[in-house]
Parts: C-alpha cells; sequence; structure tokens
C-alpha cells in the first residue's frame, strides 16, 4: 500500500472549500501541514497555511483523501488533470452541487473509483454547520464513517440513501443560510420603517432569528408547535401571521427552495454535458 504524505488534498479554491479548511484547520481536525492543496496563482499567495502545489495531480499524488471542489462546469477539466494518478487507495470526497457519485467515478477512471458526495453549507467554519451525505456505489462503510468524521469538526451530518435527495439538501441546507440572511434583511426593514435605528434593527432581527433556531433543536418541538407558542390569539404575532397568510409567504418559500432544487438537477446534467 502506497505511503501517502499528506491526510487531506484539496483540488478547486472554492469559497466552500476554503471555509472547509480552514474549520479544519481551527477546529485541530487536521494540522496544516497535513493538508495540500493545488495553487496556479503565480501573484498570489494561498490563502491558508497549507502545503500548495502547481498542479492537481500532485495534491493526489500526496493525499489518499481528494476533496473535489471545484465548479461544476470545470469539473471535466479538472477530472481529466488526475485520472493518470487516480488508484484504487483513493477516496474522493465531492463538494460540487449537482454532480452525481457515478459520473465522478467515471471521469476519475474505469475501475471502481471510491467517492463520497458532501453539501456543507456556510456555518461550517463556525462549527454549527449541517453537511448532507451520500455514500457512492464504490465506497465502503469504513469511507462514510471517516468522511461523517471529517464534516463532523464543522457540525452535524445527515446521510440521505438516494443520491437524487442531496439536490434535496442543497436547496435546503447549502442555500437554506441565504434565505435566512433574506429574511432578516426584511424584518430590519420592518423595524426601520417602525423607528428603530438600523444596527439595532440588525441585532433585534438576528438574535431572534438564531434564538429561535437554537430554541427548535434544543426542545425537539416541531416549528408549528414553537410558532403556535408564541402566537397569542388576536395579539401582535397574529396580526403578523396573518399578513404572511395573506400575501403567500409559505407557498413562495417552498417555490423558491424547489428553484434550487431544480437548478442543483440543471448543474448535474450541464457537467455531464447534457441539455
Amino acid at each position: 500500500m502506497q505511503e501517502h504524505k499528506y491526510a487531506l488534498g484539496v483540488v478547486g479554491t472554492g469559497h466552500i472549500a476554503m471555509i472547509i479548511v480552514n474549520r479544519l484547520i481551527q477546529s485541530e481536525y487536521l494540522e496544516a501541514g497535513r493538508i495540500v492543496a493545488s495553487w496556479s496563482r503565480k501573484l498570489e499567495q494561498h490563502p491558508l497555511p497549507v502545503a500548495v502545489v502547481r498542479e492537481n495531480n500532485e495534491v493526489v499524488r500526496d493525499a489518499r483523501v481528494v476533496m473535489l471542489a471545484v465548479t461544476p462546469q470545470r469539473f471535466a477539466e479538472a477530472a481529466a488533470s488526475i485520472r493518470s494518478v487516480v488508484t484504487p487507495e483513493h477516496l474522493f470526497v465531492s463538494v460540487m452541487a449537482g454532480v452525481s457519485t457515478d459520473r465522478i467515478a467515471a471521469a476519475l477512471g474505469d475501475g471502481p473509483i471510491r467517492v463520497v458526495r458532501a453539501m456543507p453549507n456556510l456555518p461550517f467554519g463556525l462549527g454549527c454547520g449541517v453537511t448532507g451525505l451520500y455514500r457512492g456505489r464504490h465506497a465502503s462503510t469504513d469511507d462514510m464513517e471517516e468522511i461523517k468524521h471529517l464534516f463532523g469538526a464543522g457540525g452535524v451530518t445527515v446521510e440521505v440513501d438516494d443520491e437524487e435527495l442531496m439536490n434535496a439538501v442543497t436547496a435546503v441546507a447549502g442555500s437554506g443560510p441565504a434565505y435566512f440572511y433574506y429574511f432578516v434583511e426584511m424584518m430590519m426593514q420592518g423595524g426601520v420603517a417602525a423607528g428603530l435605528r438600523r444596527e439595532d434593527a440588525q441585532i433585534l432581527a438576528a438574535h431572534a432569528c438564531v434564538g429561535a433556531g437554537a430554541m427548535l433543536l434544543e426542545k425537539g418541538a416541531s416549528p408549528s408547535e414553537l410558532r403556535g407558542a408564541v402566537t397569542s390569539p388576536g395579539g401582535t404575532t397574529q396580526a403578523a401571521m396573518n399578513k404572511l397568510e395573506e400575501c403567500r409567504v409559505a407557498e413562495h418559500v417552498s417555490e423558491a427552495v424547489l428553484a434550487a432544487f431544480r437548478r442543483s438537477q440543471e448543474l448535474g446534467r450541464l457537467s455531464a454535458g447534457e441539455k
């Protein structure tokens, strides 16, 4: 069995890859010197203190576990650059939206390429993220446990048993923080319209939402149960709920999540050259 110099290799320099690697270092899951990444920008330093090589194939030669963090549109190019050095010992973990494990395996070699697909979200960097995981057909139970442990450094993990559900994970959890930030922005606007200073409105709205989320996790109650506890008949919250229902906010939010879901599906088809 080949000895590998690094515990983790990273192909791609996307924002989420930087967040993951930074969290692994900060949480002391891995020392910076145990991570290698490709970096071809001659006049810039890598933003993290990891080992750096010029070519993607050097990453794969020197690391057994390799994170694929390129955009779906650039996957074919990245796969071609590393295919010649892929071995059965390698375990690939993909954070690309929409690209199936079978598609990844086929692009990387002719044999049983081991692939786990992951979809972390932005709060991973603070240790309070959530990552959806799917085990490709050639990855073992031990492989999956290893990747669960790795992503556990940034929060909790949820494993799905149908790969199509990874598109739903992307729509709910991967894109979810953006929905939250948007809703906080709208709450802030309402607060400012009611006379609050913008900075005070942001503190009030953000902490109200974060506290509500903490209660949802702590108490184990459903959102509807907790909402009912806040909503007194004829009170201020009831007035707000009536307006949200009148504006069909629930329907529009569901449609937004489905739009993200369908886009994830489209990205997968585009990466495979389909129309």
